[in-house]
């Protein structure tokens, strides 16, 4: 009796074991794949920026602005937030949730075309214990979101509920440029700008300034995001440590819908696509594509009658949605109807998107006769692929402009004409900034006349001009006839 109570008490003693090793096991294998969601309340930080800034219309004076926004660590140890914020920055520094302890930042990399900038800390300790937030995809319209920020009214992180109403292409304020947005029903004010908008632990897009359309009309509990995938593109374009940008296809084109439309170009009732109607020289899209050829697809996803493609499962999106997520240099595939017949074309994507209204961090100025001129970098335009004679690429010219008028009895009648583009000088054209003031101050003419581009005429006294300018500029209380040193020299883009 007793050896057969041993042994049960052996093999119950064996089965136990053996029970808890297969628990273990099994707690191991199940949760080998889990991905642990990192706290977002840990990853998201209060920046505080401090900015040089110009007024436009006396470029010589400069004033000092701050204000306190949000950003969120992704991968590779930085910093995400938009580039409005830190833009001209002097000074940054980051505060996280769980501390009053700040971490200097600096700008690694910015993207104005697209409205997103990541930073550097010069203490990389910060990152020890925080985990980067990881990148989602698209949301679903009437998704809840949570805004993770430090919107205008406190010190801690504020966390606030919304609801996804529609994605689509928006004008980035920023930019001036289209591209993909998400709106979202939420409060949200300049201090939530650069606050990550989570769906399920993971980040949907970040908060950006919303459309300059929408300004003018603006609505309460609204705001707007930078989604997810457009993030994606900047990070990964970013992996061979240069920032190519977005690229687009360079071309002019319309969207064919109407029946007649379709059955001139010859296509069948089910067929859209967009119209080729201008190709801009300089771009391999000018190589191989025509005027009057018809993109029915591409990468093999259809264009739909709303100039859309479907891009992930039931979701569809903007044509050129598709184009703005390859890098630069991507090869892409379009179905082209040419004459009636199906053509495919490989496009290799070798022209970027420029933001429109990039503004230079220190202005180009200088003054002549009581006259500010202020120049500006205006950007390539599409030349025509039939009309390129040269072969070379399209490039940057500047753009010169009256800003002000310092009134003096010898500029009397043009006290109000500011602002006003000029665009010639004693009958002559000029296409870069140096040259303009070569041919305002040191030309031999006793008159200057400029122009606009409607013929109208302001006069200036050469000898006045020259004879006057010390004393106007002591009147006034202005320190410098223009920036030092750039007399000589063209600003960088």
């Amino acid at each position: 009796m007793f050896k057969t109570n041993t042994l049960h008490n052996k093999i119950h003693h064996c089965l136990y074991t053996l029970l808890i090793l297969f628990s273990l096991t099994y707690s191991l294998i199940s949760h080998a794949d889990v991905e642990i969601t990192p706290d977002p309340a840990a990853s998201v930080v209060e920046i505080t920026v401090h900015t040089r800034q110009y007024d436009a219309a006396s470029p010589w004076n400069t004033t000092w602005k701050s204000w306190i926004a949000t950003g969120f660590i992704v991968e590779g140890n930085r910093i995400l937030t938009t580039a409005q914020l830190v833009d001209n920055a002097v000074y940054i520094s980051i505060r996280p949730n769980d501390s009053t302890k700040t971490f200097e930042a600096e700008v690694d990399s910015i993207s104005h075309e697209v409205n997103l900038a990541l930073l550097t800390l010069k203490d990389e300790t910060f990152f020890d214990k925080r985990a980067p937030l990881a990148l989602g995809d698209l949301p679903k319209p009437e998704e809840k979101v949570s805004l993770y920020g430090y919107p205008v009214g406190g010190n801690k992180l504020s966390i606030t509920a919304g609801i996804v109403s529609r994605i689509e292409y928006q004008t980035y304020a920023h930019s001036g440029l289209t591209f993909q947005a998400i709106q979202v029903d939420a409060a949200v004010n300049s201090g939530s700008l650069g606050s990550p908008a989570l769906v399920d632990g993971k980040v949907i897009g970040i908060v950006s300034e919303i459309t300059p359309e929408i300004a003018e009309t603006p609505t309460e509990n609204i705001g707007y995001l930078i989604p997810a995938p457009r993030i994606k593109q900047l990070i990964d374009d970013l992996r061979d440590g240069t920032l190519d940008g977005v690229p687009e296809l360079w071309v002019d084109y319309q969207f064919i819908t109407n029946p007649t439309h379709k059955q001139y170009y010859r296509l069948t009732p089910d067929q859209t696509g967009i119209l080729i109607n201008q190709l801009c020289a300089n771009s391999d899209a000018a190589l191989l594509l025509l005027p009057d050829d018809v993109i029915t697809a591409i990468d093999g996803k259809p264009i739909t009658e709303a100039d859309f493609i479907q891009t992930n499962g039931k979701q569809y999106s903007n044509f050129q949605h598709h184009i703005d997520l390859h890098q630069l240099n991507d090869i892409v595939s379009l179905d082209i109807i040419r004459d009636g017949k199906l053509v495919k074309q490989n496009i290799d994507l070798n022209k970027k998107s420029l933001s429109k209204n990039r503004k230079e961090s220190v202005p180009r100025y200088f003054i002549f006769g009581g006259f500010v001129f202020l120049a500006s970098r205006k950007l390539p335009e599409c030349v025509p692929a039939t009309e390129d004679e040269t072969g070379a690429p399209p490039t940057e010219a500047d753009t010169v402009e009256i800003v002000q008028v310092l009134p003096s009895a010898n500029n009397i009648g043009f006290h109000d004409v500011a602002p006003m583009t000029i665009s010639t000088v004693n009958g002559e054209t000029f296409s870069s900034w140096t040259y303009f003031q070569s041919l305002v101050k040191d030309g031999s003419q006793k008159n200057i006349v400029l122009e606009n581009d409607t013929g109208y005429q302001i006069v200036i006294n050469r000898q006045v001009a020259e004879k006057e300018h010390d004393a106007l500029l002591e009147k006034y209380r202005i320190p410098k006839t223009q920036p030092d040193d750039m007399a000589e020299e063209e600003a960088e883009p």
